[in-house]
């Protein structure tokens, strides 16, 4: 038996984006015995997460940014040399991130190469396939969270993404959300954006600041919307985290997308647990009255 000190490197921002890595995560795992130490983002909150993914001994968090490259690079490199690893995985084929790794003390560097597959799921797997031909990659994007009861229908409305471009309109789920509320049988309703965005959603605070049946989680820690998440049946929103999230969890996830700005779905992969309306072939009224009845 192999038993090998590993070293992967996500340098991806999104939460999908870390979520597509898994079967290689546990492929990884599997062929050398060994559990693997992540470098990652700290926009992913991979630490949250992959919280309780047995593949995985340590995340440590780096700065990948262009910005001050030199400086990020010599701490990128330092990191990897800390760790003294056998074999080191880089799934980005981003020359400022190659060069430290070659520099580095690691005794088998990996890079995965450019090719054509934009989707970025398909893409993490065929260069899995391509490099560890040996390895059998099982496409499973389970997270591991304790599974809870859930009492009552509890509703998780993702109102914006990491870009603006992909977003419904906020009007459109103020409209939404009205009809949530005239169903009885929904006991809560969640409604998320990013905290810098609270700005950019004055117009649905201050319609629904006052209700009791609705919950804004925009001023919570992102471990307790994870929480969160996990106590809902429904999520619902904009092309984003939560909908991968709610995916790998086992959740019934519907999510509105342009396929202008979002042209591959990539979270399409996670569990086949997501639902599209493509917002520029079904009106506003048809999504939202397609909406209703999946929770009825």
């Amino acid at each position: 038996m192999d038993n090998k000190k590993i070293i992967l490197v996500i340098p991806y921002r999104g939460i999908g984006d870390l979520i597509f890595h898994l079967p290689l995560l546990r492929g990884l795992y599997r062929k050398y015995k060994s559990k693997i130490i992540v470098i990652t983002n700290s926009s992913n909150k991979a630490k949250l997460i992959l919280k309780k993914e047995f593949s995985i001994k340590k995340i440590e968090y780096v700065n990948f940014q262009r910005e001050k490259q030199i400086k990020n690079s010599f701490l990128f490199l330092k990191k990897i040399n800390d760790f003294k690893a056998d074999i080191c995985v880089l799934t980005a084929p981003s020359r400022r991130l190659i060069i430290p790794l070659l520099m580095s003390n690691v005794k088998k560097k990996v890079f995965f190469k450019k090719n054509k597959v934009r989707d970025l799921s398909k893409y993490i797997i065929s260069q899995s396939i391509k490099i560890f031909g040996d390895i059998n990659f099982i496409k499973k994007y389970d997270l591991k969270f304790s599974k809870t009861k859930i009492k009552g229908k509890k509703v998780f409305l993702s109102i914006d993404s990491h870009h603006n471009q992909n977003n419904w309109r906020e009007d459109y789920f103020i409209k939404f959300t009205q009809k949530l509320l005239e169903k009885k049988k929904i006991e809560k309703i969640y409604i998320n954006f990013s905290p810098n965005k609270k700005a950019e959603f004055q117009k649905i605070l201050k319609k629904f600041s006052k209700d009791k049946k609705i919950h804004f989680t925009c001023g919570e820690k992102f471990e307790k919307i994870i929480t969160i998440i996990n106590n809902c049946s429904f999520i619902i929103g904009n092309e984003s985290g939560p909908a991968c999230l709610g995916a790998s969890m086992g959740k019934n996830v519907f999510s509105i997308y342009d396929p202008k700005h979002t042209p591959n779905l990539s979270s399409k992969i996670i569990n086949r647990k997501i639902t599209y309306f493509n917002s520029k072939k079904l009106n506003v009224d048809s999504i939202i009255k397609k909406l209703v009845s999946k929770i009825n």
